[in-house]
């Protein structure tokens, strides 16, 4: 088999490349995946992240190796793109795993009245995204308010905002504090069925909710009772990187939840995303085995960490360390997807606890994942 990877863009930020599994004659194209190059978000830093999407394989050459050949090549230039994790929406989570890749965050939906939103004042301090002005300061309010949310995409143009109000159904709206600073913006729109002989409003669709505050969000939940005798229900989609939304909600049993496991992710880099962690202010060490099928991956890594930063180094003796995962168990802990200690990551598939992990678990605690777009 011949695999040809192939530029298609490339901007400030993102790359996107074609890569495709021929037959030996270089003719026929038997598998195909797009990949990406781009900035996400962990622990407040910018990684390099490789996606991968449209993987499928022509049914008359499946059960070949097609799509494993794709990986192994990815797999291998990974080092000399500096990709330091890669991402991907499965259709079949236990297919990816045989790869490295593990769930680290879903999918979350939430429906309600909007006759339950009466715990804040109505608000109609906002202004519709439809100028570069007000598109900038939609960008800025995304950036501060991923800062601290791992996974988020570096947003940098219009590619990620529309400036045409109602496209696709969906406005963005923008509301500035009393000193006209932007801190938070909704993008929404009004989901609408024929009835017997007029349109009926069903849902008040809210797809993105970016804040800074509380106040910056309890405004959005003002400018949300604006479609009040419109709309009866609310429908907040994808705010699994939002624990603030429902703290603030807190009509729990008016509140209908959906999860949707979603994004899978592999780790590139294993002493990077280490020591790019954000440790606790406490010293604390721990040694960690790290089983991979790669083999610049795999191996040792002893950690001493204090004040919020860490010294990572690999060491060579393999039989000395407090715990051992699989990179798919690995990823899913490094990234924060859940509360862990050592009686629960016991019951985890490729995860050996040998020692006391305390310093390891207290060093790596559930945190906000999650992605508005979907690539």
């Amino acid at each position: 088999m011949i695999v040809r990877l192939t530029e298609n863009n490339e901007d400030k930020y993102t790359k996107s490349e074609n890569i495709a599994v021929y037959s030996d004659d270089g003719i026929t194209r038997k598998s195909s995946a797009g990949i990406k190059t781009c900035q996400s978000r962990y622990d407040g830093n910018y990684i390099k992240t490789m996606t991968i999407g449209g993987i499928g394989t022509a049914p008359e050459f499946r059960r070949e190796g097609c799509v494993r050949r794709i990986f192994d090549e990815l797999f291998n230039i990974a080092p000399e793109r500096g990709w330091i994790v890669s991402m991907l929406h499965p259709f079949s989570f236990s297919y990816y795993r045989k790869f490295g890749y593990e769930k680290i965050c879903d999918h979350r939906i939430l429906e309600f009245p909007i006759t339950k939103l009466d715990f804040v004042p109505r608000c109609t301090d906002v202004q519709i995204l439809d100028n570069d002005r007000r598109l900038a300061d939609a960008i800025d309010i995304y950036n501060k308010f991923a800062d601290n949310r791992n996974i988020m995409f570096r947003r940098y143009d219009s590619a990620h905002f529309s400036k045409e109000p109602n496209k696709n159904g969906k406005s963005t709206y923008i509301h500035y504090n009393s000193d006209g600073k932007p801190v938070s913006y909704i993008t929404l729109g009004v989901e609408n069925v024929y009835y017997v002989n007029r349109m009926k409003s069903i849902n008040l669709n809210v797809y993105e909710m970016a804040f800074v505050s509380r106040e910056s969000l309890a405004a959005l939940f003002g400018f949300m009772r604006m479609y009040e005798g419109e709309n009866d229900t609310v429908k907040i989609h994808n705010c699994g990187m939002s624990p603030e939304i429902d703290v603030m909600l807190r009509h729990y049993i008016h509140t209908e939840y959906t999860l949707v496991p979603d994004i899978m992710a592999r780790i590139l880099d294993v002493k990077t995303i280490l020591e790019l962690n954000r440790y606790p202010e406490e010293a604390g060490c721990f040694t960690i085995k790290v089983d991979d099928t790669l083999e610049y991956t795999r191996g040792t890594y002893h950690v001493e960490y204090a004040d919020g930063k860490a010294e990572v180094e690999k060491v060579t003796d393999a039989h000395k360390y407090d715990i051992k995962a699989d990179m798919p168990a690995f990823t899913q802990m490094i990234y924060g997807y859940d509360s862990y200690n050592a009686d629960i990551a016991c019951y985890m598939h490729g995860v050996d606890v040998k020692n006391d992990c305390n310093d390891f678990f207290r060093a790596f605690t559930k945190k906000s994942n999650g992605l508005f777009e979907h690539f």
